[in-house]
């Protein structure tokens, strides 16, 4: 008779194999919840075509809406920039417009010559020259971002086209620590767990699309429908929504139009902050029969803990522990 093996034994040892995919553990935890939230589309399209087709139309889609909001915000971008390394702004002109403005206008004429004076050390063009370093920067960190996506969608390939023996193996391993009645529940849940996420993130992106629409619109930002598709799908990534709203103001103060810029710049991060704090948090909840104020603190305890992969492995982790631990 095989004797069943310590389980703390597998655990470290399970624990020292994965080690060397910590460095791609974002693609690969993204990669996995794609799959589960691809599942039903993945089973109906294999009622018509073979598996590896209908793994490459899935991946096809994710890759088509992960990609488009950026080429459009690179699209947007890039006639602008060598107008803005250009850029020389009005000072005199923006600070009586700061001045004249409802609501703060009282406040800055008090401190006009400190208007004037932050207006002339940050034209648009000294900006850019002192602050190369880290533009060089920030597009080394794109790069690693596209890359990891490109090999985000390569796993997500595989585990749909060999969905079966994936599922097979892991559901083995699992049946080596715990009971088969258990792994089974473990992993229903899990796959609730991590579909629920998934639809959160795309009711975040929903969300941000909607709302900024007409905010964009009436700041009058050339393109304002594709600047609230960039921003809405950005929304899935940290710091996406930042970027996409401040270099929307930073066009528009180019243009002279700087309570325009400023409205974007602090309206936009209301709306996205309300997304993040209210929106996708209730929408997780909703689909995974969790407390809100429980889902609120997966997700921001989850990105502390494990940084962007725990966008959702936090919601995962608690949601699956909740309804198989404490759940009767």
């Amino acid at each position: 008779m095989t004797r069943r093996l310590d389980p703390w034994f597998l655990a470290l040892l399970a624990g020292l194999g994965l080690l060397p995919f910590v460095p791609f553990a974002v693609p690969i935890v993204a990669a996995l919840a794609l799959a589960a939230a691809s599942l039903p589309l993945q089973t109906r399209l294999e009622m018509r075509m073979p598996s590896w087709l209908a793994a490459s139309l899935v991946t096809l889609g994710w890759l088509l809406l992960a990609a488009l909001p950026l080429m459009a915000l690179a699209a947007l971008l890039a006639p602008a920039l060598p107008r803005l390394a250009q850029t020389n702004l009005d000072v005199e002109a923006l600070t009586r417009a700061a001045v004249n403005a409802p609501w703060i206008g009282p406040l800055l004429q008090s401190h006009q010559d400190a208007v004037r004076n932050w207006l002339a050390e940050n034209q648009p063009s000294l900006l850019l020259r002192h602050h190369i370093a880290e533009i060089r920067t920030l597009g080394e960190h794109v790069l690693a971002l596209l890359m990891h996506a490109a090999l985000a969608l390569a796993i997500l390939w595989a585990v749909l086209w060999q969905r079966a023996p994936v599922a097979h193996a892991l559901r083995s391993s699992l049946c080596r620590v715990v009971s088969p009645a258990l792994a089974d529940r473990v992993e229903r849940e899990a796959l609730v767990a991590t579909q629920a996420t998934i639809v959160g993130s795309l009711g975040l992106a929903l969300w941000d699309t909607l709302l900024s629409l007409p905010l964009f619109a009436f700041a009058g930002m050339p393109r304002w429908y594709a600047w609230s598709v960039a921003v809405g799908m950005l929304s899935v990534i940290p710091g996406g929504t930042g970027i996409a709203l401040v270099s929307a103001a930073a066009l528009l103060a180019t243009q002279g139009q700087l309570l325009p810029g400023l409205a974007v710049l602090a309206l936009g991060h209301v709306i996205t902050l309300s997304g993040d704090v209210l929106v996708k948090p209730k929408l997780i909840g909703t689909a995974g029969h969790a407390p809100f104020l429980l889902v609120l603190l997966a997700i921001f305890g989850g990105l502390a803990m494990f940084g962007m992969v725990g966008l959702i492995l936090g919601p995962v982790l608690v949601l699956t522990a909740r309804a198989v631990v404490f759940e009767d």
